[in-house]
Parts: structure tokens; sequence; C-alpha cells
């Protein structure tokens, strides 16, 4: 089953990064190189990593691959580089405790058509969302 994210990104990232992009400020130069930088994650490296810490090899490439999309389609929106990586690692953080990588795939198929699980997922990006423009 493979996981629609820029589905799951409009009804996720969207609001958030609209409102990262509001209320962080930066420096012109900062906001460009941010823009400008496009990171790729090493998926290889990225699923060993997780494989060290006890994930299956598929749980794994689930994980890495939301990262992956979520970086890009972050900055694709205008959040510098930085923001980006931290709300992507920290929705992952907290997907990866609620949930395990078979039960995130079937409910992010599942937030397409029901908006309670939308808003159940949500939710997580709002969390993460208040833990980093409240950390400073």
């Amino acid at each position: 089953m493979e996981i629609n994210y820029k589905n799951y990104y409009y009804y996720f990232l969207l609001p958030i990064n609209l409102i990262l992009v509001n209320l962080f400020s930066l420096n012109t130069q900062q906001l460009t190189q941010a823009q400008t930088t496009k990171p790729t994650v090493n998926q290889q490296q990225c699923v060993n990593n997780l494989v060290k810490e006890g994930l299956e090899n598929d749980e794994a490439i689930v994980w890495c691959d939301y990262q992956e999309e979520c970086l890009e389609l972050s900055l694709d929106e205008g959040l510098p580089l930085y923001a980006a990586q931290n709300v992507c690692d920290c929705t992952i953080k907290e997907f990866r405790n609620r949930y395990t990588a078979e039960k995130f795939k079937e409910l992010n198929q599942q937030a397409e058509t029901d908006e309670e699980v939308k808003n159940n997922l949500r939710e997580v990006g709002e969390s993460c969302f208040e833990d980093i423009l409240f950390a400073d």
C-alpha cells in the first residue's frame, strides 16, 4: 500500500507551513538560502539508522519516505530549512510513538476520506508546531 503524502500535506503541513512562514522572522539572506537549499535524504542511511534502532526494514522505509516527502513539501512552501527539519523530525517522532508504520500507512489512507482521522493526524502537527514555535 503506497502512502500518498501529497494528500497528507494538504490537511497537515500546508496550514502549519503558512503559519510558520508568517511567524518566523529571518533576514533576507537566511530565507533565500533556506529556500534554495534542498536537503536530500539518504534513504539507505536513514533506513540503516532506523534498523539499528530496532525497526524492521519495511517499517524504516515508511518513516524515511515520510521524512523525505515532508522535507520536500515544507521547503517548497517556503519554510526555512531548520524549521522544516524540526517540524518533520517532531511529527515522525510523534507518529512513531503513537503508531506502528503499518497503522500510520492505514491512517494516512483513511484520512483521505475520513474527517475524524484527518483531524487526529493534524493534531500531531499542531502539537509539533507549538513546541517549535514556543521553544525559544
